[in-house]
């Protein structure tokens, strides 16, 4: 606990100066560093599993060199320590962590089109950076990505490893995905591919498909459209069947929602559903672009087969203070409970660069065994 205090306390002085202490070695020319010192404590009390508590220390270091010849390249690296543990810690998924998050060369083709080779943050359609604690998901790849017209944009990929949001056990390292997806091999990796057309005005639509070799085919399609200027409609379906030595699955997730602006806060209640096998594409594996939100213990099972989940969120920013509530209610067929789950989050910023955030979650299963679990959670991070 006094090694966390004391680099918070040094990294609170650095942004009361207002300036990042790599400034002097950005106007170099060399390229650029940027980083994140962030303090995370966490604890959960799960009926009938027990209580946990954990307090981490992550450092994230990031290079992006300046471009020769259309040639660039990044590294990304992310520490993170326990530095302080109490009674069961698998329950909270928040271990210890040292992994080269990105280390990629791009290639600038045309003015907007590049090649990447290597590990990097993907956030799109199929692949999600959830960047919901000490570090975001990232993927060992070659992609493509294509932005020469306004309002096209076209990325296609072939990705062989991936590195898990989660902290548990091994799922921060780079994996193959026959361990991500919790196949009985490895396998040749993930193949995918992904349009997203918003040329029309208030209206964006987006196509993908992602082929996990001998795990699901995963196709789908979100459109997103403007009803008014405070008013939009959200849909979004998506189909997995099984490929090659995976057990027979088929699913289908159909969601839908309404955001609705009123001054300064963003309502957003909707509907998810699965309907068939459970979902192989979903938060703790690859991540979903979907209209659900984020579940901080996705404790009412919603990417479960034959699951029905209605959900409602709200959002706010009130002078430089964020505040956001999302409370889902979830009834199963293929389980012997329904859930809920509120999710409450204030964020706040103390100091250039610095901010403080207190996330809390309830969750609740009715059933032959009512039981209840809480999870919270205090951020203190420095962006520099």
């Amino acid at each position: 606990m006094k090694k966390i205090v004391c680099v918070l306390v040094v990294a609170a002085c650095v942004a009361v100066a207002g300036e990042s202490p790599l400034k002097p070695i950005n106007d170099l020319g060399y390229g650029t560093l940027s980083g994140r010192i962030q303090s995370l404590s966490m604890y959960r009390d799960y009926d009938g599993v027990g209580d946990g508590f954990n307090s981490t220390l992550g450092v994230v270091l990031n290079y992006t060199s300046p471009e020769f010849a259309g040639f660039d390249l990044g590294l990304g690296c992310n520490l993170v320590g326990a530095l302080y543990e109490n009674n069961n810690t698998d329950l909270l998924v928040n271990d210890s962590i040292y992994v080269l998050n990105e280390a990629w060369l791009r290639y600038r083709i045309l003015e907007k089109t590049k090649l990447t080779i290597g590990r990097k943050i993907n956030n799109g359609e199929v692949f999600r950076e959830d960047d919901y604690r000490q570090k975001a998901r990232s993927i060992e790849a070659i992609q493509l990505e294509m932005k020469e017209f306004d309002g096209f944009s076209l990325t296609l990929g072939h990705a062989l490893r991936m590195s898990n949001w989660i902290q548990g056990r091994d799922r921060g390292e780079f994996n193959n995905f026959g361990d991500v997806f919790g196949a009985k091999d490895n396998t040749a990796g993930v193949t995918w591919g992904e349009l997203v057309f918003s040329k029309v005005e208030h209206l964006e639509i987006a196509l993908f498909d992602a082929y996990a070799y001998d795990v699901a085919n995963l196709i789908g399609l979100r459109a997103k459209v403007d009803v008014t200027e405070t008013t939009s409609l959200l849909g979004y379906y998506r189909h997995e069947n099984d490929t090659g030595e995976f057990p027979a699955r088929d699913s289908d997730t159909v969601a839908f929602s309404v955001e609705q602006k009123a001054g300064p806060v963003t309502l957003s209640p909707g509907y998810f559903g699965v309907r068939g096998d459970n979902l192989c594409f979903q938060e703790t594996t690859t991540g979903i672009n979907h209209p659900l939100g984020v579940l901080m213990m996705i404790y009412a099972s919603p990417f479960v087969g034959d699951s029905d989940t209605l959900f409602l969120k709200a959002g706010a920013k009130i002078d430089t203070t964020v505040l956001y509530a999302l409370y889902n209610y979830t009834w199963n067929d293929n389980l012997p409970y329904d859930g809920q789950e509120l999710n409450l989050v204030i964020k706040q910023p103390i100091y250039n660069q610095v901010t403080v955030a207190l996330k809390t979650g309830i969750g609740y299963r009715s059933g032959p065994a009512d039981t209840f679990a809480s999870d919270i959670r205090l951020f203190i991070t420095y962006l520099f």
